[in-house]
């Protein structure tokens, strides 16, 4: 089940910014796998229609998820009826989390997985289905928290199955330059929405007052300024990836806030991969945007896993204090980018990310940073350019050291002491 704490809408921006760089049947694994977890599911499957052989494909039916089944390998199915004929008719999810005394099911074929609940979602490309999630046995019942998660998982799968459709049509430059508006499309209409639902609250709790007794404004007003508060932090999720602009600056306690932050990176980690952390205890206070820090090691965690691809492998983030920075706009070394502010300060809070991935060539390596650059082909990142934003904006510096077979080390220096001089 999804965690109380969980920031879903940061999860699926994390995806949306880095996910469009994989090859397509990593997409499909990742976007299942976070099915499973975050609903809590033992089982789970994206199915889609194929036009060429006319009938669903469900190839995560051959998965080891499904070993104990003795339908294993049946991966192709003319039709789908029963609970599946009732959501695609309806196109929205159904739940029924008690399936054998649901009036729509019709049993289930011999040899298949006893299924206990279930919640299903249509996939629509341009308003038709072209696709079903499915996660099933869950634990609990499922319930609205379940359900946003896998409508919003899905929606994202609809995407990526029309921008795969087109990446077949067009060429690779085109697709490039269609992809790059699609993402920032998919950005804008997420905080879009958002910022209507919010605005819709408020609108409607402020005219409540007006015809409400003096006594009973007070929910009206409670709901108003908490969608006043999440739109302050829409604003600025939006400001850190456009500039990097920081509104929320203070001074925090790493010692307390870390843990939440780790937490969060191993929970959108693939099973593969491992998060070592080391981090010096007596840390002392940095004033920054909290929510700019998450976002930093966020993506730094997140460009790491990229540079494993299907491969296992271990993440390192190591956090200290050094005295003995200094600035270089350049470096000589070819392997190695620095980015500096040129400010100065006593003590810099030194944060690295380093991976063990195959590297990055020189002849790539300063333009990471670069908006919508990647060393995958169809690059359309934004997570480094964000990264770089930051920094400028909390006067930090970025390292960026990467050795063909060796892996890449992200180093990020942020002032303790502000601008104060040595």
């Amino acid at each position: 089940m999804v965690k109380r704490n969980f920031n879903l809408d940061a999860y699926i921006c994390h995806l949306l910014c880095r996910a469009p760089s994989w090859p397509f049947p990593r997409l499909h694994k990742e976007i299942l796998r976070s099915l499973k977890k975050l609903t809590g599911s033992q089982l789970a499957a994206i199915g889609f229609w194929d036009e060429t052989k006319g009938c669903w494909c469900f190839p995560d039916f051959i998965r080891p998820t499904f070993r104990t089944c003795q339908m294993r390998g049946r991966a192709w199915f003319p039709s789908l009826g029963g609970v599946f004929e009732k959501a695609f008719r309806e196109r929205r999810t159904y739940i029924s989390n008690d399936l054998s005394r649901d009036p729509y099911h019709q049993g289930l074929p011999s040899g298949h997985l006893p299924i206990k609940r279930v919640a299903i979602r249509p996939i629509l490309v341009e308003d038709r289905v072209q696709g079903v999630a499915i996660v099933a046995n869950s634990p609990r019942p499922y319930g609205d928290r379940e359900k946003e998660v896998i409508e919003k998982l899905s929606s994202f799968y609809g995407f990526l199955l029309k921008a795969k459709e087109e990446e077949i049509s067009l060429g690779e430059s085109r697709v490039l330059e269609t992809q790059k508006a699609k993402i920032l499309n998919l950005l804008v209409g997420n905080l879009a929405h958002k910022f209507n639902n919010l605005l819709n609250v408020i609108w409607t709790s402020l005219e409540l007052t007006k015809i409400k007794r003096e006594m009973e404004l007070k929910p009206f007003l409670h709901k108003a300024e908490k969608a006043t508060r999440e739109l302050s932090y829409l604003v600025r999720q939006l400001l850190l990836y456009a500039r990097g602009e920081c509104l929320g600056r203070k001074e925090i306690d790493l010692t307390r806030f870390l843990p939440q932050i780790f937490c969060f990176l191993r929970s959108m980690l693939p099973p593969s991969i491992r998060l070592v952390t080391r981090v010096r205890r007596d840390l002392p206070p940095v004033r920054i945007d909290p929510m700019a820090l998450e976002h930093i090691l966020v993506n730094l965690v997140a460009n790491a896993v990229e540079a494993y691809g299907d491969q296992p492998g271990i993440i390192s983030v190591t956090l200290g204090v050094t005295e003995k920075h200094r600035h270089l706009l350049e470096s000589r070394s070819p392997y190695r980018v620095r980015l500096c502010s040129g400010v100065r300060a006593y003590r810099w809070l030194s944060i690295k990310v380093k991976d063990r991935g195959p590297g990055i060539p020189p002849e790539e390596l300063s333009r990471v940073t670069e908006p919508f650059y990647s060393t995958k082909g169809l690059g359309r990142g934004l997570g480094l350019a964000a990264v770089r934003n930051i920094l400028w904006a909390h006067e930090g510096c970025l390292s960026i050291y990467s050795r063909p077979g060796e892996g890449t080390e992200f180093k990020i220096l942020l002032p303790v002491n502000g601008r104060e001089g040595v």
